[in-house]
């Protein structure tokens, strides 16, 4: 239980630094775009320490909300993946495909309910497939962190491969 709270905790911090850090991308995307259009270029540089110093910025400033509602999110996902992975057997794919979902209906939500994602780097179509990206990220991830080692799995099943009950 332990190991699956630890792998959760490590799955959900994954998600809110790789999201973070997408999301500035986005952002500092339309803010090039505008502010080249602005110049009459097609797009304005950024230096590559003020993109990490916006990035770092991005980060503190979104932590508390963005990681309270994305853990909430694979949260109710991933509980309901492992339930399905008891029936299909395809952690990975199962735990993935939960995270983007997860983080699709989060977005697709908060749209519905508020009028926009609250999220400025979800708003396109690029920056929700890669927020939906980490979150199959952090899915494929807590999948490996949670996988049993071999002598484990065989110690729970008989000599027929039947699983005892827990």
């Amino acid at each position: 239980m332990l190991r699956r709270i630890a792998a959760f905790v490590v799955a959900a911090a994954v998600m809110v630094v790789l999201g973070s850090a997408a999301h500035s991308y986005f952002v500092q995307l339309a803010w090039s775009r505008a502010a080249g259009l602005a110049a009459g270029m097609p797009h304005a540089a950024i230096p590559l320490a003020d993109r990490v110093s916006w990035a770092v910025h991005d980060l503190f400033g979104m932590i508390l909300p963005y990681s309270a509602v994305t853990s909430i999110a694979l949260l109710v996902a991933f509980l309901a993946a492992g339930v399905l992975t008891r029936f299909s057997g395809h952690r990975a794919i199962v735990f993935g495909v939960a995270g983007a979902a997860a983080i699709f209906v989060l977005f697709t939500a908060f749209r519905m309910l508020l009028g926009t994602v609250g999220i400025f780097g979800a708003r396109g179509a690029m920056g929700l497939a890669a927020q939906m990206a980490v979150g199959l990220f952090a899915g494929l991830l807590f999948a490996k962190l949670t996988l049993r080692s071999p002598a484990k799995r065989s110690m729970s099943q008989g000599h027929h491969g039947t699983v005892w009950p827990r």
